[in-house]
């Protein structure tokens, strides 16, 4: 099976298991194990200046990351590369999350069932952060396996899934969101992401082989 045929099959699996996750967050509280996650967040890392200072770099990271990699692309001159980024990234950032979290009006975490340390404005499901944070680290992932193996293509990898993991813990762990919120974010995202690695797969099999030397 081709490439780009195997990332429109996750995209619809990745909008299916979003849509049916949706569903079952819309209008609710703490699905099964989100309370558990919480807590047990919460009290393996307390809340002090240092944590919230990383979480506040992360966040501000996360915000501007888009545009550094959109900048490094096109400093390496890889046009098809840096609309991908553009793609991936821009609607996440500017329109998936005040599109998506009308439709399932899932109220954020509430004092009494965690400690909420920041308190964050409107509903929880998907959840932004977690959307943009797969956004860019998704994009960066399909990058480094693309320029093929080497010390750098690792650390980017690296950076891309640590990256990702604690931006997101941070939102769990100061009481803005659900683990839930967090996992449907990270599915709509990848659902928006493969789409655009499937058109991004055809168009480099469209390319003609280059001549030898």
């Amino acid at each position: 099976m081709k490439s780009y045929r195997t990332f429109l099959i996750a995209a619809a699996l990745f909008l299916l298991c979003a849509v049916l996750l949706g569903l079952q967050a819309k209008g609710a509280g703490p699905l099964p194990g989100d309370l558990e996650f919480s807590r047990l967040v919460q009290s393996l890392l307390p809340f002090n200046g240092g944590v919230s200072t990383l979480w506040k770099v992360l966040g501000e990271t996360l915000r501007y990351l888009p545009f550094a990699v959109l900048a490094v692309v096109l400093g390496l001159r890889k046009w098809d590369w840096a609309a991908l980024v553009a793609l991936a990234c821009l609607p996440v950032m500017f329109w998936s999350e005040s599109l998506l979290k009308p439709l399932f009006a899932r109220p954020r975490p509430v004092a009494g069932l965690v400690t909420i340390y920041q308190a964050a404005k409107g509903t929880g499901f998907p959840s932004g952060t977690a959307m943009q944070a797969m956004a860019v680290a998704g994009v960066l992932l399909y990058l480094a396996r693309l320029a093929g193996p080497s010390a750098l293509a690792t650390s980017v990898t690296v950076f891309s899934l640590l990256f990702l993991l604690l931006s997101n813990v941070a939102r769990v762990h100061v009481g803005a969101h659900w683990a839930t919120d967090i996992v449907g974010g990270w599915l709509f995202a990848s659902a928006w992401l493969a789409l655009l690695l499937a058109g991004h797969q055809c168009w480099l099999d469209c390319q003609p082989d280059e001549e030898p030397a």
